[in-house]
């Protein structure tokens, strides 16, 4: 999900020079989204350049681009106030010009009480009433942790919207635990997210499979909740499924696309699983992928058939000038917003 100001082209071009395979939703703001909360929302600046139209000409300038690598949805925040038809036209446009629609919705507890008190439904009953989940479209709904569950999940299981996890941001966030079993047990596609940078911090889905399984076991008291097989189809066919690529992407397949990673599972953290023993017996790769493994321990990725990283090494660009832009780029940010150190302690 990418503002205006993210820089809609840049990332695009990203995509394309990296050699990666992405599904951008261009975000669409809808005014007085923030109206109950009473929260000023410093996007409301470029709610020009957010426009249903604007998404639509992103849609038509890189959909299928990248030799077919990039897709372009369509994307939506949370209501929190506004207009419901505001919201009613971002589904119509997606539906008339066929594009997929990504939505954060129901993420914070005040979220459910909105639905209730503005628009008298549950979160589910406003996206159908509101052509936001249309039967066999395509739209992912990110967090969907604050739900009605009777309603709610029979609703999202019959028009074949897909739900977003993201276990790290709802943590950090204080937003609380998605119901994933119940999602799932009602025959909700769920796939797995990190949500943005600055509530997640690492984007390792690596990380993510494993919070994702320890928090529901943990809250319910119950370890064979959430087997290490399901968090792995999380992480890779559901969320192919969610794109409507599972055809092309997402498990390793004679004649699907050439997307995938090689794991390096010789350190300490992952003994003591031995690969020589796999086909012996005795041993889980999924249960050390997914409990033990983090994103360190990639050793290659391809995509589409080429190999963008290789001993641990990207090829397509210079780390080292990633971490340095990045790194100027906060002096640049903290110079001009006259930031005054608050440092109490001297960790040096």
């Amino acid at each position: 999900m990418l503002t205006h100001r993210s820089g809609f082209e840049n990332v695009a071009t990203a995509v394309d020079e990296m050699g990666i395979r992405a599904c951008l939703g261009k975000l669409v703001k809808v005014e007085e989204t923030n109206k109950v909360t009473g929260m000023i929302d410093p996007r409301d600046r470029d709610i020009s350049s957010m426009s249903i139209a604007s998404a639509l000409e992103a849609h038509n300038v890189h959909h299928g681009s990248c030799d077919g690598r990039l897709h372009v949805w369509m994307a939506a925040g949370t209501p929190r106030g506004s207009l419901a038809a505001l919201h009613k036209a971002i589904g119509d446009a997606c539906e008339n010009h066929g594009l997929g629609l990504t939505m954060h919705c129901a993420e914070a507890p005040k979220d459910l009480e909105i639905f209730h008190d503005c628009y008298d439904s549950s979160p589910a009953e406003f996206c159908k009433a509101n052509n936001l989940t249309r039967n066999g479209g395509r739209t992912v709904l990110a967090h969907m942790v604050n739900l009605d569950l009777e309603k709610d999940v029979h609703l999202l299981s019959e028009c074949g919207a897909t739900v977003a996890h993201n276990p790290a941001s709802n943590c950090k966030l204080a937003s609380g635990i998605a119901p994933i079993p119940e999602l799932m047990d009602g025959s909700v596609n769920v796939a797995l997210g990190t949500d943005g940078a600055p509530c997640n911090n690492t984007y390792d889905m690596f990380q993510e499979m494993r919070l994702a399984g320890l928090i529901q076991k943990g809250v319910r008291r119950d370890a064979a909740v959430m087997s290490a097989d399901t968090i792995l189809e999380m992480a890779t066919i559901n969320g192919a499924r969610a794109l409507g690529l599972e055809d092309k992407i997402g498990s390793l397949e004679v004649g699907k696309l050439a997307d995938f990673v090689v794991l390096r599972v010789g350190g300490l953290h992952c003994a003591p699983f031995d690969q020589e023993l796999l086909l012996h017996g005795g041993v889980d790769p999924v249960t050390t992928v997914v409990y033990s493994c983090t994103g360190s321990d990639v050793e290659s990725v391809v995509v589409n058939g080429r190999v963008l990283v290789q001993a641990q090494r990207l090829l397509c660009a210079d780390e080292d000038e990633i971490l340095a832009q990045a790194r100027q780029a906060v002096r640049n940010i903290r110079n001009s917003a006259g930031v005054v150190s608050r440092q109490t302690k001297n960790y040096l």
